[in-house]
């Protein structure tokens, strides 16, 4: 098989190899980031040549209707121009028969769209339908690569006189398109924060994140839900102090994400690592939301928990406070003044490995409700 090359930044012909398009300049190499994820497209949807000024990816996965409540807070903010807000309800499920959960999510969603499509000043909501092998980094890469082709698609139709003209205006595209992710089970807190938040959004400058408040949790040890709602909310607000918590809603400008390497399918926390390393030394601007941590099959914070609830039910798995501990470790490394220490991560430790359940319950409320110094 032939070797295929690109143009890197500097002009040099590099092999693309086994490694995907990770080139640092995008100027004139749209075509070749186009080749080399061309894998990746959404057929039905590259030709969708009007480019919204916002396009937001709700990724549903088992999901039934209960994405509904995350569609309809976003169909309810106040958006100053919702015409050119785009919201895709990316439905996604393994190889094989399609299962009862997505068979209901297609129906709750088809539903939802011709609803809304005879309203007037909504966003336009549209319906991706797939089965992937690669998970939620999948269609998170299936996403942002098909909207990237649909950028491009859409200045080449413009039939501009040179090729300058053309590189030119496909990045007027993407510095100006921000690209948004919310999870299927989040809910806003209010009206206005999003639209505000992408109103300050700027290429190379800022970055949107989720600051999410866990409202319930469900393990198969039910007795111990309650608390570790409070446990994985001081998880967050650890990792909030840290600005480690990349959590949803997430939003760059396409120009911010295109600079940076596909995402590494079947890695871990794959989508948290492309947006992590696209946002860094950015603004973040935060937006609340809550959420509902329930099982789910791939990793994630619900796994977290689930694991700490076996934990302190049976101790066993020990490692299931190891999220705990590597927090302790960056608060040893740290030389901020911060409202939490390493001494207080390490009573928490102490109080999980107990296991009273009351003593655990009763430190957690006094470190959530530690006053700011």
């Amino acid at each position: 098989m032939a070797t295929k090359y690109v143009i890197d930044c500097a002009g040099n012909k590099t092999p693309i190899g086994d490694a995907l398009f990770s080139s640092k300049c995008w100027v004139g190499n749209s075509s070749d980031y186009l080749e080399v994820n061309n894998k990746f497209l959404i057929s039905k949807a590259v030709n969708w040549l009007h480019i919204p000024k916002i396009a937001i990816l709700i990724p549903i996965y088992r999901s039934g209707t209960h994405f509904l409540g995350t569609l309809k807070t976003l169909i309810s903010q106040n958006w100053s121009q919702p015409q050119n807000v785009e919201i895709i309800l990316s439905i996604n499920q393994p190889l094989g028969p399609i299962d009862a959960l997505t068979k209901v999510s297609l129906k709750a969603a088809k539903t939802y769209i011709e609803a809304n499509n005879l309203m007037n000043n909504t966003p336009q909501v549209r319906l991706v339908f797939e089965q992937l092998a690669g998970g939620l980094a999948e269609v998170y890469q299936r996403s942002f690569s098909t909207l990237v082709a649909r950028i491009c698609n859409s200045v080449n139709a413009r039939k501009l006189k040179t090729k300058q003209e053309n590189a030119f205006a496909i990045g007027a595209l993407m510095e100006s398109t921000v690209f948004t992710i919310i999870d299927d089970d989040q809910i806003l807190l209010d009206n206005s924060s999003l639209p505000a938040a992408l109103e300050q959004l700027q290429a190379g400058k800022s970055v949107i994140m989720g600051q999410v408040e866990i409202t319930k949790v469900t393990t198969s040890y039910p007795e111990w839900n309650a608390i570790l709602a409070d446990v994985m909310n001081l998880f967050f607000k650890f990792k909030y102090e840290h600005g480690t918590a990349i959590l949803t809603p997430r939003a760059l400008m396409v120009s911010d994400l295109f600079h940076q390497p596909a995402l590494k399918i079947g890695e871990a926390y794959a989508d948290q690592t492309w947006f992590a390393a696209a946002a860094a030394k950015k603004e973040r601007f935060l937006i609340k939301v809550t959420t509902t941590l329930e099982h789910e099959a791939y990793p994630s914070n619900a796994n977290m928990a689930a694991n700490l609830a076996k934990f302190l039910e049976s101790g066993t798995p020990e490692n299931a406070i190891n999220i705990f501990k590597n927090v302790q470790i960056a608060y040893k490394e740290s030389s901020e003044k911060l409202l939490y220490s390493a001494h207080d991560i390490e009573k928490l430790i102490s109080s999980l490995e107990a296991r009273d359940k009351k003593n655990l319950e009763n430190l957690v409320q006094q470190m959530l409700q530690k006053p700011k110094q």
